[in-house]
Formats: structure tokens, sequence, C-alpha cells
């Protein structure tokens, strides 16, 4: 047995649990590992992020930042509220509203970017959709002048006459036209429907909480009629 445990691959165990749980009070004031005077150092901060800033940054860096100023506000609220159950003052008590101005400003920047990326998607649209409209209009036509001609070709009892012969060719040729309108028209049509299908941008709202966000009762389960109770058999 003894052997058996000598030549076993031992796996490393790590007595630290990597949640990340302990970045909510890692560094502030209720860190008993942290010395007072780094906890004061690192609770001096500065002005908020202005806008002018922010608008330099990549999509990455402000979702980064953004997640830091996150765990930044739970870090405070959890220290206001150990200030509020010993009845004292939080400590920095302005250090909140920075942060919160900052997240708040980060997402004016995000927003207004969406805006403008949809702004520009519309004009991209808008042009599709009046080409769309052309070749729709140019195709519509084109089979009503086939239906034409084949009715003409099939009320025609003359086998070998010029006018049948000549009918004939324009139908072929109308119909490879109609093939080729079709073909620009399948890129035309995906990119023009494509918003009658929901879309993320317009339904998620943004906030601390992945999801998205709806206040219908059917999304609730607490107020769900339909739920099913246990069967009591005594």
């Amino acid at each position: 047995m003894n052997l058996i445990r000598l030549f076993r691959p031992q796996i490393p165990f790590s007595a630290i649990p990597k949640r990340g749980i302990e970045e909510l009070w890692k560094g502030g004031y209720l860190d008993p590992e942290t010395p007072f005077g780094q906890k004061e150092k690192l609770s001096t901060t500065g002005y908020p992020w202005p806008s002018y800033l922010l608008r330099q940054k990549s999509f990455e860096d402000l979702r980064s930042l953004y997640f830091s100023c996150l765990k930044e506000k739970n870090l405070l609220l959890g220290e206001r509220w150990a200030a509020y159950q010993n009845h004292t003052k939080p400590p920095k008590h302005g250090r909140l509203k920075k942060v919160k101005l900052t997240m708040k400003r980060i997402l004016g920047v995000i927003t207004r970017r969406e805006i403008h990326q949809q702004c520009i998607r519309a004009k991209q649209i808008l042009k599709a959709q009046e080409e769309k409209e052309v070749l729709e209009t140019r195709m519509f036509k084109l089979k009503e002048l086939l239906n034409e001609l084949n009715f003409k070709i099939k009320r025609s009892k003359l086998e070998d006459s010029l006018a049948k012969t000549g009918w004939i060719n324009t139908a072929s040729r109308i119909e490879a036209e109609i093939e080729e309108i079709e073909m620009k028209l399948q890129p035309l049509r995906k990119e023009t429907l494509q918003l009658r299908t929901p879309n993320w941008r317009y339904e998620k709202k943004y906030s601390d909480l992945p999801g998205r966000i709806t206040w219908n009762k059917d999304y609730i389960p607490a107020l769900r009629n339909v739920m099913r109770r246990p069967f009591k058999f005594y």
C-alpha cells in the first residue's frame, strides 16, 4: 500500500481559493493584513476620469477600467456598511462618488460610440435598401414581360414562325437576366432584413449583472401562476 502511494502521481493542491472574493476587501480598511500606513496611501485618490480621456481609450481598456471601478465600488460599499454598523463615519467618503462618476462617464462614452456606429450602419442599410428597390422593380417588370412572352409562345400554333423564335430567344435572355438580378439581391436582402431579428445591442441594458433585463411577469419565478406545486400524499 505504501509503494502504491509512493509511485502514484501527486496532484498539486493549493489551500488558497482562486475565486477572487478576497479582492472585495484586499487593500482596503477592512483588510487585516495590510498596514494602516499603506491603507492611507492606497485610499488617496485624485479626480475622477474625465470624458475626453475616456474617449481616447479602446473598448477593451474601457471594459477593464469599468470592472476595476466595479470592484472598487463593491469594496467601498463594504467599508461604508461596516462604518454604519459601528456608527462611525465612512473613511474617505468622497471616493465612492468619484468611482460612480467614472463608471457613469464610461457608460456614456460607450453609448455615444454605439449610437455613432448605429448611424453609420443605418446609412449603409439605407443605401442597400435603395439599390434593392431598384433591382426588385427591374425584376418585377422582367417577370411580367416573361409571363406575356410565355403566354404568346404557348398560344402560337406555328412551330417554325419567325415571331415565335424571337419570343423564345427574348424569354431566354430575360430568364438569364432574372437569375443575375437574383444573385445580386441575395446579399442585399440579407443585409436589409436583419433589422427584423432581435439584436442584443437594442435589448440589453448596461448593468453590473450580465443577461437581459426584463420586467415581465413571466421572468419572475415568484410571480408565476403556472408553477407546479408539490403533491402531498398524506
